[in-house]
């Protein structure tokens, strides 16, 4: 019968051959982000089983930090593999004292159409913990404004 050192020696000993056959004999090359990827998978076609299609909509793989039980939450199936399964799709942060003050980021973009160019904008800025203003101030959002929309009855 095993003890628990045993058990613990056998468990690492499989890690490390599991990190040589996936990453290489170099540990001082292994990265978790070589490991945990995100891949953001379009929602209508992401999934469709046509390879070309699915190069068309998805954006991805990109190395991902973060762990299960963290701010920034990021998580797997460990049955499986490292593959990012669900992550925060959005972040903010609120100053509740100056709302103007505000910062938010989403995952990929604004748009949902593929080949618009903020489809995928974001996505480094998501990766990299970088925010937009969040504007609330009326006079804010006016002189922020690119382009305006009226719809007219």
């Amino acid at each position: 019968m095993e003890n628990r050192d045993q058990i613990f020696q056998q468990a690492f000993a499989e890690a490390v051959d599991e990190l040589e056959q996936t990453l290489g004999k170099d540990s001082s090359r292994w990265r978790w982000g070589n490991l945990h990827t995100v891949t953001f998978r379009n929602q209508t076609l992401g999934k469709s089983g046509i390879a070309p299609v699915e190069a068309l909509f998805n954006r991805g793989p990109f190395p991902s930090g973060g762990g299960s039980s963290i701010v920034n939450a990021t998580g797997w199936n460990a049955a499986k593999d490292y593959t990012v399964v669900s992550l925060p799709s959005m972040r903010m942060i609120v100053d509740l004292a100056n709302w103007d003050n505000s910062v938010a980021i989403q995952t990929t973009g604004q748009s949902g159409h593929a080949f618009h160019r903020h489809y995928d904008d974001m996505i480094q800025s998501w990766r990299n913990f970088e925010y937009h203003p969040m504007l609330w101030e009326q006079k804010n959002i006016a002189s922020n404004t690119a382009n305006s929309l009226k719809l007219i009855p």
